[in-house]
């Protein structure tokens, strides 16, 4: 969900005030490196160790714990948005002056106590600015910032918790994102573009790395709490921008030629680029970490955006990455969807996080309904091959970002203690949730539907699907509850475009009865209205429901019906 949400995470670091500035470090003294430079000479590698490696089991690669031997099934959460005192969530969670220790180690207590084991942590939101990782005066890394960083894997570690550290971009500051973006011209757009195909950026993403994990090592971070590095949050490049855009010429990368008339060349243009990208970065990490392992995250770019270009299947099997992490949220597409655009299906040479998933407020209001979401979810991940699951997010995001989910930690944990490895020890099998809602998932029929509209997306509790008859009133639709019964309250979510008066009718009859009107609303509505009906008396014997729309300026539609008994 990079689209929507790297605006959110971009814009609030410009919301937060009142850091201390950045220190020098000793290892960040040196002159910043110019394309034509000399690499700067690596420090003598510290051998560590980390707790989670990987290895072929039974059922093909897996986490595993290098001290017991035991199989490590990583559950966990992104742990990203942080309350602050009257006012947004920060996202900056290493901010110096925001960072906040005690805070932390509760709240790595609260997962360790529930049974989750790994969190999923950004290294570089605060990327521009006082306090943040990179230093003003392009020089490298702010100490004081790499310090926070290393205070949380003692904290991880005094939990009993991994954390996979992800970096969202390079830094703004530090002289990094300058490099890898000095190529930039008619042939290579500046940013995404020059990333991941030019020397320059290479040179420049490799001093990064370099700086990073030999700074945290001088504040004394946790090795052994670290579940990985992530190089890219989510990796995507513009294909409305050169050389992807390009339809003739040739294109010189790290990796050779390639002839932009040729779709297949483009293609193996970037797949190349990738696989040495990260060849070269996991080198980097090796010689000062020895034992980690590297990663890198990617999404499915139809879901948000059709101009990203994202290309998994060509790094299953050619690059050196030790796991991979694929992103995805239940909505449009299914998870099988998912999988087969990321070209895993039948893959397990290595291990798969799903490491973000969440369940979106504006497609599940009511949290119950998006824990049935969500353990659907996980449980069909399994047979597709992923290994880990990491929620998003363990706090919630807050009113300012445009696709907030449900927090692990919202409505007194209710997340959190569904899905806890403590209470749901296999997350391949669903949890049964009783839900109230006595429409949910019956079987429903409608005077007309469009083909991709039917009756059924009125009853899945997903409010972002809808039935549509698409055509004028007046149209119904009828939801038959499968046997008799007595009904308290009916809630009706419109479907309306435009505003406007509205004339809609309940009618109901029990087996072998005739249908009778018990209600009417009449008056202006709007999409996504909440129409209900709440009778005095609980109508009785009643099996089957129908709304009929006399008039409306709009299509007739419902997103959700829902239909409660005495009590529900």
């Amino acid at each position: 969900m990079k689209a929507l949400k790297s605006t959110l995470l971009l814009s609030t670091i410009f919301l937060l005030t009142g850091c201390n500035l950045p220190v020098p470090s000793p290892a960040a003294a040196a002159p910043t490196q110019g394309p034509g430079a000399s690499p700067q000479p690596t420090l003598a590698p510290v051998t560590v160790e980390h707790s989670i490696g990987v290895r072929q089991g039974a059922r093909g690669a897996e986490f595993y714990d290098r001290t017991t031997g035991q199989t490590f099934v990583v559950r966990g959460a992104n742990y990203i948005f942080i309350p602050q005192p009257g006012g947004s969530p920060a996202i900056e969670v290493f901010r110096v002056g925001t960072y906040d220790p005690a805070g932390t180690r509760a709240d790595f207590t609260r997962l360790a106590r529930s049974g989750y084991n790994t969190v999923r942590v950004f290294l570089d939101h605060c990327s521009r600015g006082s306090g943040c990782i990179a230093d003003a005066d392009s020089v490298g890394l702010n100490p004081t910032y790499l310090a926070n960083i290393a205070d949380l894997t003692r904290a991880a570690r005094q939990a009993g918790i991994q954390v996979l550290f992800t970096s969202n971009d390079l830094p703004d500051q530090g002289g990094y994102s300058e490099q890898a973006s000095s190529p930039s011209g008619a042939t290579f757009a500046g940013y995404r573009n020059s990333y991941y195909l030019t020397p320059g950026a290479i040179t420049a993403t490799r001093r990064y790395w370099r700086d990073l994990i030999t700074g945290l090592m001088e504040q004394e971070m946790a090795p052994d709490a670290v579940l990985g590095w992530q190089l890219l949050n989510e990796q995507w490049m513009f294909l409305d921008q050169p050389p992807l855009s390009l339809r003739q010429g040739t294109v010189e990368t790290t990796t050779g030629s390639y002839d932009m008339s040729s779709a297949e060349q483009r293609r193996r243009m970037v797949s190349d680029g990738l696989i040495y990208y990260i060849d070269q970065m996991k080198e980097e990490i090796l010689i000062h970490d020895p034992t980690a392992l590297v990663t890198m995250g990617f999404f499915v770019p139809e879901l948000v955006a059709p101009t990203w270009f994202v290309d998994t299947a060509p790094l299953l099997t050619g690059s050196n990455l030790d796991f991979f992490d694929f992103h995805g949220y239940p909505g449009p597409l299914s998870l099988a969807q998912h999988a087969e655009a990321f070209g895993m299906l039948g893959y397990n040479a290595k291990p798969i996080l799903l490491g973000e998933y969440g369940a979106f407020r504006s497609r599940y209001p009511k949290v119950a309904g998006a824990g049935r979401a969500l353990t659907a979810w996980m449980a069909d991940s399994c047979p597709l091959g992923f290994d880990g699951w990491l929620y998003w997010a363990y706090f919630p995001a807050g009113a300012q970002a445009g696709d907030e989910t449900w927090g692990l930690t919202e409505e007194n944990g209710y997340l959190m203690d569904l899905m806890a490895p403590a209470n749901q020890p296999d997350p391949c099998v669903p949890v049964a949730i009783a839900n109230p809602n006595l429409a949910f998932g019956r079987a429903a029929t409608a005077s007309r539907s469009l083909p991709e509209q039917p009756p059924g997306l009125a009853v899945d509790e997903d409010a972002a699907t809808y039935w549509g008859a698409g055509l004028s009133p007046p149209q119904w639709i009828e939801i038959d509850l499968g046997s008799p019964t007595d009904i308290a309250r009916i809630l009706l979510t419109s479907a309306q475009f435009p505003d406007g008066p509205t004339v809609h009718q309940i009618w109901a009859r029990g087996p072998g009865d005739s249908m009778r009107q018990v209600h009417e609303f009449r008056g202006d509505t709007h999409d996504s209205q909440v129409l209900e009906f709440a009778p005095p008396t609980p109508l009785s014997n009643v099996q089957v429901v129908r709304i009929l729309t006399v008039t409306s300026p709009s299509w007739v539609a419902w997103k959700e019906v829902e239909i409660y008994g005495d009590g529900g």
